[in-house]
């Protein structure tokens, strides 16, 4: 069993720490340097659902966007119960820049954020889409950086999210999340240099209209319950003589809400583990460096456990972990330094190195134990797939029949 373990254990574990020394080295990789000067009309698409709160001061913050060309922004309220579709009412009624849409009915396509997301597309006209959330907040120049990026071959431009500003996180849940976001971020900027075109973050993301179209727009090349980002970005990855590029100045970067508590901390990511347990249309490198991810940490925290009883384990464990952070460590050493966010070095990646493990392995084995109810609307997604396969079977297998 000690050997069958330390097997597990280095066979993703080895593989992990290879794809972060990736990471470090995509970091000192150039970034995009084109710059267009095009001013094309821009649509901000924001879906909330129940967030009277948190909305207001979202809009004040796009009310205040300092943009030369023609922008509108698109609220979708989507079946929300509290007074959400008062407020999108208020802000469009002084500025008609602002402009709500109302989803009355779920889709039996897409899952509902994805949805609310659809219908303010097909109901706006910007040659280029923004996307974000309702709990957002942004520079004046968001709008004009992230287009800035739009050179004629970018389909799609990725913007980093941090959920504190620098030195703002204080308790030691906020630093592990503010470091775990942070690490979101170098890998998702690391892949693009490298050419790989893999996941982005909805709170902030930009793509071509017309990039979005030719791709058939959201599940055209088969539906996930969730995280339509990561595919939107790896099917307008795949437009033959297009890019996806990362924008990473001040001025492109959004700042969300931290989640609160540990609890909820958990059960947002168990809830993002989840979508990956539909494996069918994403990229097999995509799902290769999660798997890695998850099994290294599920391995790691076990072996840990179990050092105690089987003392042979130790300088096993103890070597693969001291390599796994030295290499963490010296990637956000290298990432804060080129953010600007030196808070989050130092104890707050000791922290969050010491216990990032444990917290990936639990959303990964609470993602199994109690999956996240991932529903495209009214009817299951896993079953909808299965069932449409099998009505094309028949239909080919009948169409064999009749032509013989």
């Amino acid at each position: 069993m000690t050997s069958a373990l330390i097997f597990l254990l280095y066979l993703f574990g080895v593989p992990y720490i290879l794809l972060m020394v990736m990471v470090v080295v995509g970091m000192f990789r150039p970034g995009p340097r084109e710059r267009s000067s095009a001013r094309p009309s821009v649509t901000v698409v924001v879906p909330a659902h129940d967030e009277e709160d948190d909305l207001p001061g979202t809009l004040e913050s796009l009310a205040a966007q300092r943009y030369d060309g023609e922008l509108e922004f698109v609220i979708v309220d989507d079946r929300s119960t509290d007074g959400t579709r008062r407020v999108i009412e208020a802000f469009a009624a002084r500025d008609p820049r602002f402009r709500l849409v109302s989803v009355t009915e779920p889709s039996r396509k897409l899952a509902p954020k994805v949805n609310a997301v659809d219908h303010g597309i097909r109901a706006s006209t910007g040659a280029l889409i923004l996307a974000t959330d309702a709990d957002c907040r942004y520079h004046p120049e968001w709008v004009a950086g992230m287009v800035s990026h739009f050179t004629p071959d970018v389909a799609m431009v990725v913007g980093y999210v941090s959920t504190s500003r620098p030195g703002a996180a204080r308790t030691l849940l906020q630093r592990f999340e503010s470091v775990d976001w942070f690490t979101l971020m170098l890998v998702s900027r690391s892949l693009t240099r490298f050419g790989l075109k893999f996941a982005s973050s909805a709170n902030n993301l930009a793509y071509r209209r017309s990039a979005f179209e030719a791709v058939g727009g959201f599940g055209a090349a088969g539906r996930a319950p969730s995280g339509d980002e990561d595919l939107l970005t790896q099917k307008l990855g795949r437009l033959p003589g297009m890019r996806v590029v990362f924008a990473e100045e001040p001025r492109t970067r959004v700042l969300t809400h931290g989640v609160g508590s540990a609890r909820a901390l958990l059960r947002q990511r168990r809830r993002w583990v989840s979508r990956y347990h539909h494996v069918l249309h994403y990229h097999p490198g995509f799902m290769a460096g999660i798997a890695a991810l998850g099994a290294q940490s599920v391995f790691l925290s076990l072996a840990v456990l179990l050092t105690p009883f089987v003392p042979g384990l130790l300088p096993w464990v103890a070597g693969l972990w001291a390599v796994k952070a030295l290499v963490e460590w010296v990637g956000m050493g290298v990432g804060t330094h080129q953010f600007q966010r030196r808070d989050l070095w130092g104890l707050s990646t000791l922290w969050w190195s010491l216990w990032h493990p444990a917290f990936i392995a639990a959303s990964v084995v609470g993602s199994f134990l109690r999956p996240s109810a991932w529903h495209a609307g009214a009817e299951s997604y896993r079953r909808r797939f299965f069932q449409r396969r099998w009505r094309e079977l028949l239909r080919r297998v009948r169409a064999g029949m009749a032509r013989g």
